[in-house]
């Protein structure tokens, strides 16, 4: 059911693309070819990736095969060359889940442990139900210690579009919607709504868990919002000075869904009232399968890059900026106008990459409007293609190189490619972020 729930959210890009007609992995000449890192006779999908200080980049992603799935694991030098073979991080072969909105996810403490977030079937007779799991190495990705599990409910339910953040050494973080509270919606309203194309569930609450020993023990699960949009991403950002912030898609009375935010001071002991990012007047009897990318800057600026369909204004890419912690928002400015579909990602330094379009027209777009944590609607700024031919792109940088992972067909199945880039080839100048 969950890997059915594909919004059908496309836009059209501010740049003129040519040449997206077919599916394949043709990319605009600033980026150098794009290296196959999933087996080529394996269906994979969902990528994440992070970065570690000295450049390396990891990637991660799903290999599915009928009803199993495993998490999959690989190591990059900061010129994106292989380091090893891929291994799997899920101790239990096939144990794994995902669909397009809810890949697993990747962070990488100050000491070089690598912490891999993922949803695995809970043992259950109805199949549906999933719990949220914490992987860690501590050798540089060469082995995955035990899974821990997150969630701290016994009975079984549904737990996913978990997002996970680390801090200093030591500290991890992990937000995802939960049904334990949540009673199942009737199975007529879990058809598609003709009204609106997309599926219908009932609202689901947003859970929070802090872990103080390296991802060893969390502590115990706290609730941070209730009707919260049962399958748009969560969010989670950390600053320099050990804020915390949590974003996700509120639904309000009459079938609004608009981006919040709620930020903690006390690592993640309590969070503040949560602050609607913009108004966007965006009715929807369903879920748009899609989030918010939060960027936490210093003295409380936070950065959001977000998604609206409404009629209030264009629809499009939005962004807006907050500089009392996620109390107030500027107002809303367009980033780029159409249909989105997914999730976006913030760079570091601030920068954007998004899917563009769907299908055969699917392309991915990397923003060029940030500069050193300033943000600027300068023409300049207009999107540049990455590939005419990818999806669900996942992307960081680190000291001046870009890397993104996407999805692209390959005949009847999937495969996932990563591609990389200096920052200065591309005109945004080498900042080693």
């Amino acid at each position: 059911m969950k890997k059915q729930m594909l919004a059908v959210l496309c836009f059209a890009s501010l740049v003129l693309v040519a040449g997206c007609a077919k599916r394949s992995t043709t990319l605009t000449s600033s980026f150098g070819p794009p290296q196959l890192i999933s087996p080529a006779d394996v269906n994979a999908s969902e990528p994440a990736l992070a970065t570690a200080k000295d450049g390396d980049a990891y990637v991660v992603w799903v290999e599915h095969r009928g009803k199993d799935a495993d998490v999959m694991f690989k190591h990059f030098n900061g010129d994106g060359k292989p380091l090893g073979d891929p291994i799997r991080v899920n101790s239990k072969a096939g144990q794994a889940t995902a669909w397009r909105g809810d890949p697993p996810t990747v962070a990488v403490a100050d000491d070089g442990t690598i912490y891999v977030g993922w949803t695995g079937r809970a043992e259950s007779s109805t199949g549906g139900p999933a719990n949220i799991y914490l992987s860690a190495s501590r050798d540089s990705g060469r082995s995955f210690a035990a899974p821990i599990k997150v969630n701290d409910d016994q009975k079984p339910a549904v737990h996913g579009m978990h997002s996970l953040a680390v801090y200093g050494d030591g500290r991890v973080y992990v937000a995802w919607l939960d049904e334990r509270n949540v009673a199942p919606a009737p199975m007529k309203d879990m058809k598609m709504d003709a009204s609106s194309g997309h599926h219908m569930e009932s609202n689901r609450e947003l859970f929070f868990a802090s872990s103080t020993d390296g991802g060893r023990s969390f502590a115990a699960n706290q609730r941070i919002a209730t009707d919260v949009c049962p399958c748009c991403k969560t969010t989670l950002a950390v600053a320099k000075d050990g804020l915390v912030y949590a974003s996700w898609r509120q639904v309000l009375p009459g079938d609004y869904r608009h981006i919040a935010v709620s930020s903690s001071s006390d690592q993640g002991k309590t969070f503040a009232n949560a602050t609607i990012v913009s108004n966007d007047e965006w009715v929807l009897k369903g879920c748009p399968v899609s989030g918010a990318a939060l960027l936490a800057g210093a003295a409380g600026t936070l950065r959001v890059l977000w998604y609206a369909g409404s009629d209030k204004g264009q629809h499009g890419i939005y962004w807006s900026e907050s500089h009392d912690a996620g109390k107030t928002f500027t107002p809303r400015e367009l980033l780029a106008a159409g249909s989105a579909r997914g999730t976006p990602v913030f760079l570091r330094d601030g920068n954007g990459v998004w899917q563009d379009g769907e299908g055969s027209k699917a392309q991915i777009l990397l923003s060029r409007f940030g500069n050193e944590g300033r943000v600027s609607s300068d023409p300049a700024g207009s999107p540049t293609t990455v590939t005419s031919a990818g999806e669900l792109p996942a992307a960081a940088s680190a000291n001046g190189r870009i890397f993104i992972a996407y999805v692209a067909d390959d005949g009847a199945k999937q495969s996932v490619w990563l591609i990389n880039a200096e920052k200065g080839k591309l005109g945004f100048g080498d900042s080693g972020q």
